[in-house]
């Protein structure tokens, strides 16, 4: 199999969320450019890379695109655990996300500089003071962390958590953060999404 390019792979996982909730046998690529905004011809070539092929008015076999993709991708029902590091209004508003419910990501602990607050908020999972946070991620083998710190923590903090084995960082703060090449960082930021679309709609006027 071919090795598939990052932006073939994020249409691909976001095709993957599409056909969770799919309920017909087959789905053709001008059915996903309807649903999803990618061309037929651009799904056709990125699903071509799976290894997976149709004729273009047949459709794919839903079943078999599925496979496909957890085949790809690893997913599967493996439980990977996460953390939030960061506990102020984002963190908090994520500690009652339901989001990763039925999911294989399992959020087992929350960390925070503030003691005060890992004592009087309420989480299903425990939150310890960030001063546990090598500790705590070992023992629980935690390998992704969400991160929601203050911009001037999320250097330090990224260095902390790449150094005791997180292989990923979804990044809610502001900051580019500098990790080994071996760890991935997914940025959520609502000012950058907001400038990319502004660049992307005038770059396409």
């Amino acid at each position: 199999m071919k090795a598939i390019p990052v932006p073939s792979q994020r249409r691909l996982v976001l095709l993957n969320r599409l056909l969770s909730d799919y309920q017909e046998k087959t789905i053709t690529s001008q059915k996903i450019e309807t649903l999803a905004g990618f061309s037929a011809a651009l799904i056709r070539r990125d699903i071509s890379l799976l290894g997976v092929k149709c004729g273009a008015s047949n459709g794919y076999k839903v079943n078999e695109l599925k496979l496909a993709l957890e085949d790809f991708f690893s997913f599967s029902q493996k439980e990977s655990r996460c953390c939030i590091v960061g506990l102020g209004r984002m963190g908090q508003i994520l500690l009652d996300n339901t989001e990763l419910e039925n999911s294989p990501y399992k959020l087992v602990a929350g960390f925070d500089s503030n003691v005060n607050r890992t004592e009087i908020l309420h989480s299903i999972f425990p939150l310890h003071p960030t001063t546990m946070l090598e500790n705590v991620i070992q023992q629980e083998n935690i390998s992704y962390a969400i991160l929601t710190v203050h911009k001037k923590e999320a250097q330090d903090m990224a260095t902390r958590l790449t150094s005791c084995g997180i292989r990923g960082i979804v990044n809610y703060t502001p900051c580019i953060l500098s990790v080994p090449q071996t760890v991935k960082v997914e940025n959520v930021n609502f000012l950058t999404a907001l400038e990319i679309l502004n660049a992307e709609c005038n770059s396409s006027a």
